[in-house]
């Protein structure tokens, strides 16, 4: 009995024993007409359609359409009175799993529809082989600190309730995102969809549609045929709201009301759109401060601060970033086909010494960049000339032993300055691109080591 079937027909005789039939071992809904019968499988979310072809005002054709623009995992059975082979046809393009003809004989109907269910779940299995596990985000999450360690540990106890919002804060760069999906694909349950919203990504009188989705003719220029928003998208899922705090205080209202009742109004709409997606949160601003100001409902904050992860900046994970260098190094040798298998000590002083404004992910693009277009077995100081010189070293007591089988990090931003300018002929907005820095910095790092007399414009 855990299975719902949705049977559409406008004859309510046809209806009612079709639901005599199926009683005994599915749950059954009925609906009259495609209108109807739509609404209900966005409410019901149902197994199986059964769908009559010849429907009023809107055919079973366009409803199967519709349905399977808007869910294309819908397991949908046509129905139809006369066995017309172009309608059949139709009907299995369009994605119909199976047809059957009138007047239905109810061994034949049994069957198929086990058959359709059974599919369904070869499909639920085949999917959850090929989803992305947790394993393929976790890499920004590796480490030996303590807190990285806490925070993942958090996380996971979180993943398996549904309806706990999570929230994610921390610098850009420090890698919630990958922590969100992580805490998605860890559930205990076959994860539905992982939906994003970047929400200070949105133009503020768009952020409701695109959240919540519209009806036909909400407004000017919406789609004839209205449109779902994110939350109906992440149903049995999960909503990444990235960004939060750029989200505009009319949506926070209606954001709130979700969390409550999970439900909701599209706009234009006048019927209650019931969803269950888990909700995860982040930010890069301080929400607290926030709420002082009057840019983010308090009430909302509470809502959200349920299960909070503070993720740290890097430049606070020291004992972690010779550990993420060689991960990424090991990673992008295997996506570039090289052979980098070390990190001399100088590079190794000059990463920990860097305070890495951009965090993992700055860390992460840089070795990308060098395994990409340099050549060799071994990361050397040279290579991170890109990021620049280190600032005020805050890592001390992490520093290994320096070997002087690398040049002093001046030195070598000297020599590579000289050779930039020896290519470019002095040049220098063709040298601060050859060396990936802005033009500006380059001419300071020019004046700095005295090779004014290298430059030409």
């Amino acid at each position: 009995m855990d299975s719902k079937i949705l049977i559409v027909d406008d004859d309510k005789s046809i209806r009612k024993g079709l639901s005599l039939a199926l009683d005994d071992k599915y749950r059954t809904i009925t609906a009259g007409d495609g209108l109807e019968a739509l609404r209900l499988f966005e409410n019901e979310r149902p197994d199986i359609v059964l769908l009559d072809v010849g429907l009023p005002e809107i055919d079973g054709a366009e409803v199967l359409k519709r349905l399977k623009r808007n869910h294309p995992d819908a397991s949908v059975i046509m129905v139809t009175a006369v066995e017309d082979i172009k309608t059949i046809v139709k009907a299995i393009k369009l994605g119909a799993y199976d047809y059957l003809v009138k007047p239905i004989n109810s061994q034949e109907l049994l069957l198929t529809i086990a058959h359709a269910l059974e599919n369904r779940g070869l499909k639920n299995q085949i999917r959850s082989i090929q989803q992305p596990r947790v394993d393929k985000y976790n890499f920004d999450l590796i480490g030996n600190n303590p807190r990285i360690k806490d925070i993942v540990q958090i996380a996971k106890k979180a993943s398996n309730s549904l309806d706990t919002p999570v929230l994610i804060t921390g610098e850009s760069g420090v890698g919630k995102g990958v922590l969100a999906k992580a805490t998605h694909y860890n559930s205990r349950e076959i994860p539905g969809p992982f939906v994003t919203v970047n929400c200070g990504a949105i133009a503020k009188d768009l952020v409701e549609s695109e959240l919540f989705g519209y009806e036909r003719g909400a407004f000017t220029g919406a789609r004839a045929d209205g449109k779902k928003g994110r939350f109906e998208e992440s149903d049995g899922g999960t909503l990444f709201l990235d960004e939060i705090g750029a989200m505009p205080l009319s949506a926070q209202v209606k954001l709130l009301a979700v969390l409550e009742d999970r439900a909701f109004y599209r706009i234009g709409g006048n019927r209650p759109v019931k969803v269950s997606a888990r909700i995860i949160a982040a930010t890069n601003i301080d929400l607290d401060q926030a709420v002082e100001r009057g840019e983010f409902r308090s009430d909302l904050f509470f809502r959200l601060n349920v299960v909070r992860l503070d993720l740290p900046p890097l430049r606070e994970r020291p004992e972690d970033i010779i550990l993420l260098t060689k991960h990424f190094m090991n990673q992008y040798n295997h996506k570039f086909s090289k052979n980098f298998n070390a990190i001399s000590p100088g590079a190794q002083t000059f990463l920990l010494d860097f305070q890495w404004p951009g965090n993992v992910r700055e860390l992460r693009n840089a070795v990308e960049r060098i395994i990409l277009i340099e050549t060799g077995d071994v990361l050397t100081l040279e290579h991170f000339h890109i990021l620049g010189p280190p600032k005020e070293n805050k890592t001390a007591g992490f520093k290994p032993a320096t070997a002087d089988n690398d040049l002093d990090y001046n030195e070598v931003t000297k020599s590579l300055i000289g050779k930039a300018m020896k290519i470019t002929r002095g040049n220098v907005s063709e040298a601060a691109r050859l060396m990936n820095m802005p033009s500006h910095k380059l001419r300071y790092r020019i004046k700095k080591y005295g090779l004014i007399n290298q430059q030409i414009n």
